[in-house]
């Protein structure tokens, strides 16, 4: 006769312990896998987009608004800034209050502006793009880096044509400069 023990108490918890180990790596994989990270940040950043157009237009009186796109270590922040006073000067960032401060996704992903003179910049720790809305109509005026120079070649101005979020899958927002308009989509 066959002795049937079943099994030891040492191998149900070798098994256990595989098995947690593997939905582990399910877990953690499954959001690059789907893309799930860029496609949070892509949703946030066209809310935030929204968002600053109604600024300009409801809140901003006779000066233009605008919005920055920085990462930090908690993950890509969109900080919102409206005028001080009804009328300013117009310079960036002496007569400006930060209206808010929002975390949009998670630094896994890779975000990078792309703009209409051909440049294009990664948003990477410690530097940001400013986006100026225009009071009047809400249109995009034109983007701005960290250090306060206006994007373009030859020291012009440049407008941002659009912004990539890739983690797993890629989206793209597409800006239309003119009218302040932007339109999200996967792009792979």
């Amino acid at each position: 006769m066959k002795e049937n023990r079943g099994f030891s108490l040492v191998e149900v918890l070798i098994v256990v312990a595989i098995m947690g180990i593997m939905i582990g790596f399910v877990f953690i994989g499954l959001p690059l896998l789907t893309g799930q990270h860029a496609r949070k940040c892509a949703n946030n950043m066209s809310a935030a987009l929204g968002k600053e157009k109604n600024y300009a237009l409801a809140r901003s009186g006779t000066a233009d608004c605008y919005m920055e796109l920085l990462l930090d270590a908690d993950g890509y922040h969109i900080k919102y800034y409206i005028p001080k006073n009804a009328v300013v000067d117009g310079s960036l960032d002496s007569d400006w209050v930060l209206a808010e401060d929002e975390t949009i996704g998670s630094a896994q992903v890779d975000v990078s502006c792309n703009f209409d003179d051909g440049t294009s910049a990664v948003i990477k720790s410690g530097q940001s793009v400013k986006l100026i809305f225009d009071r009047a109509d809400g249109s995009f005026k034109e983007a701005v880096r960290s250090d306060g120079t206006a994007l373009g070649t030859g020291g012009g101005s440049a407008h941002c044509t659009d912004i990539t979020f890739d983690r797993g899958k890629k989206y793209v927002i597409t800006l239309y400069p003119d009218t302040g308009k932007h339109v999200l989509e996967r792009v792979n």
